[in-house]
């Protein structure tokens, strides 16, 4: 019999008799299980118990009451528990839902115990794999932040040190490294973000705002970058002057910077960017920025929104790079603001346009 002593499972089902058995099933095998039978002893049970690594969480808990609810909230507060839901409905459509909303794996009724064994070891892999993915996140970005802060004091001392005194060369290379200090924040700001909507911490605040001072903000990101003068940038569509935007500020002002940076970014010199705001579904603000001179394969216009997935373009003068996470973070927080985001492509220009809507929450809607 295999060791399971030190793994603890939670059975959470409305009917006694199912939690009974199955919990003596388990501590037979060697597990350490326990059983809640009511909705609404999950989280208070979980708050007592930290160390549960895999639930069992039926899908039906009575009238009205259904696991694939619970989802959502067990995985706000407890990130690293992995859920097995039981179900009797026999039906693919039902575990993909349930994995959908959150959990590891699915399961039918009546529960079999040879097919959990084999799926323990998966389950507790991926917890491990997640606590060690949150573990190097959190070192790697204290060890980047400190560093970067030194770097953007010194470049802003050397600024006013020099004001007045610097010649062409200087002034390019002081934007470089301006700029860079910049992407490198941003950068770490992603990694963080992405966890943060990865573990459902992120919140939204709803603001309403000027348009145009969105987009102003979003230039003035980009005024010192070495590439950023060398494109003609055209804008369209909605009048910026009075269009109101209700929706979360920093989350829509981080979405348009990182679209906007992709587009300066694969842009060749002396190429073209369009950005194009307009309504649509009544009062949705749909964004388009589209730049010449690249080109995405149809199949993996949905993969570049995928965590660390990387897109290799045709053109040679993008040939080797990719997008990181900014293009993660943007999707995230599209789907977080209502909307959603996706990408066309033109071969024979080249073209890319990158789209995104948002639910516009402003006063009157």
């Amino acid at each position: 019999m295999q060791d399971y002593e030190k793994i603890n499972i939670l059975v959470v089902d409305d009917e006694p008799s199912i939690c009974i058995a199955v919990t003596e099933m388990l501590e037979m095998s060697g597990f350490h299980a326990e059983f809640v039978n009511k909705a609404s002893d999950v989280i208070p049970c979980l708050d007592k118990n930290p160390d549960i690594d895999i639930m069992l969480l039926d899908i039906n808990l009575g009238p009205g009451v259904s696991g694939m609810d619970l989802l959502p909230a067990i995985r706000e507060h407890y990130k690293y528990v992995q859920i097995i839901m039981l179900t009797s409905r026999e039906t693919l459509e039902a575990g993909l839902e349930c994995m959908k909303r959150g959990a590891f794996d699915y399961m039918t009724k009546p529960f079999d115990e040879d097919a959990f064994q084999r799926v323990v070891p998966m389950a507790l892999e991926k917890k491990r794999t997640e606590r060690l993915n949150d573990l190097y996140t959190g070192i790697l970005v204290h060890d980047l932040k400190n560093p970067l802060q030194c770097i953007s004091g010194a470049i802003e001392f050397l600024r006013d040190s020099l004001d007045g005194r610097m010649n062409n060369t200087q002034e390019r290379f002081m934007r470089l490294l301006d700029s860079s200090a910049k992407q490198i924040g941003s950068m770490i700001d992603n990694i963080l973000s992405v966890s943060k909507f990865e573990s459902g911490k992120i919140k939204t605040q709803i603001e309403e705002f000027l348009l145009k001072d969105e987009l102003e903000h979003t230039f003035k990101f980009f005024e010192n970058s070495s590439t950023f003068p060398d494109k003609r940038i055209s804008i369209n569509g909605v009048p910026l002057e009075q269009y109101r935007v209700g929706t979360d500020r920093g989350l829509f002002s981080k979405v348009l910077v990182n679209i906007v940076g992709n587009a300066i970014r694969f842009t060749p010199e002396d190429g073209d960017i369009g950005i194009n705001f307009s309504e649509v579904n009544g009062s949705d603000l749909q964004v388009s920025v589209s730049n010449t001179g690249s080109y995405i394969e149809e199949h993996l216009r949905d993969a570049i929104f995928n965590k660390f997935a990387s897109v290799q373009y045709d053109n040679k003068s993008a040939r080797t790079q990719n997008y990181g996470l900014g293009l993660t973070y943007s999707k995230l927080a599209v789907k977080e603001l209502g909307g959603r985001i996706w990408v066309e492509s033109d071969k024979h220009i080249p073209r890319t346009t990158f789209h995104f809507t948002i639910k516009n929450q402003k006063a009157g809607y």
